[in-house]
C-alpha cells in the first residue's frame, strides 16, 4: 500500500472516529513525535527480548487460549 492510500485512508476513518479513538491516535502521535516510537520502558522491552527468546528455543511455557481462560477463572473462584 502506498504512502498516499495509508493516508487517504487514516484521513477518512479520523473524520469518522469517536472522540476515544481519536484521543488514542493523538497520544501515539506525540509519542512518535518525541522520538519515543515504543510504548514500553526499557526494562520492560528487555523482558520482552528474554521471553522471545526462550520462546524461539522451545523453553517458554504456552497455553492456548482455552487454557489460559480456564487459568483465569481457576485463579478467580480462589
Amino acid at each position: 500500500m502506498t504512502t498516499a492510500t495509508i493516508r487517504t485512508k487514516v484521513h477518512k476513518y479520523i473524520d469518522e472516529a469517536d472522540g476515544e479513538v481519536l484521543e488514542v491516535v493523538y497520544k501515539l502521535l506525540e509519542i512518535y513525535r518525541q522520538g519515543n516510537s515504543s510504548l514500553l520502558s526499557e526494562q520492560q522491552q528487555k523482558e520482552v527480548l528474554k521471553r522471545s527468546v526462550l520462546y524461539k528455543a522451545g523453553k517458554a511455557k504456552t497455553y492456548t487460549v482455552a487454557e489460559a481462560r480456564k487459568r483465569i477463572k481457576k485463579k478467580l473462584s480462589e
